[in-house]
């Protein structure tokens, strides 16, 4: 068995997922069954167990990355309510601000995922990468409901940081 260690191996992973794919696009054709998306899904799933026998990693990533996108569609659905509510009110009752959210990715891939799902989420915006006075990487995200500033920040890393944290790394 391959090491299960806590990086992430681009290269690796980007071998299994291409073996995967090739996996989930032949493996319907070479047993005969009627050629549908289903199919194609099913033999994904089952690429998915037998290359994680290899690579527990891999079987991880695919693990918690599913969790990861079930979150950030759940957190656009409630996003979407909440800005549709906010917009429907007779007075808008808005506190747009700019909260710098220190990071505990660190990873430029880490920080993409991060930065493309709070700007995929309604009514927040990833503005700009920075560091903040202790030389700590900071991310500016841009709220049209700010409130407290502390909770947003807390909501980012119990939310989105830790679901990337646990898909890349393990932890």
């Amino acid at each position: 068995m391959a090491n299960s260690n806590s990086h992430l191996d681009t290269n690796q992973v980007i071998r299994f997922l291409l073996l995967n794919l090739l996996i989930a696009t032949s493996g319907p054709w070479f047993i005969r069954i009627f050629d549908n998306f289903w199919d194609h899904v099913v033999f994904y799933v089952i690429g998915v167990l037998v290359l994680a026998l290899f690579d527990r990693s891999y079987g991880r990533i695919h693990f918690w990355g599913s969790f990861f996108i079930a979150f950030l569609i759940v957190q656009i659905i409630l996003s979407s309510i909440n800005i549709a509510w906010l917009v429907i009110q007779p007075r808008l009752k808005l506190d747009p601000g700019i909260v710098a959210v220190p990071l505990t990715v660190s990873t430029g891939l880490e920080i993409t995922m991060l930065a493309s799902a709070i700007t995929l989420t309604p009514g927040t915006l990833s503005v700009d990468l920075g560091h903040n006075d202790k030389g700590q990487q900071v991310l500016f995200v841009h709220n049209l409901t700010v409130g407290d500033p502390e909770a947003f920040r807390n909501s980012i890393h119990a939310g989105f940081e830790r679901l990337i944290l646990r898909t890349t790394r393990g932890v």
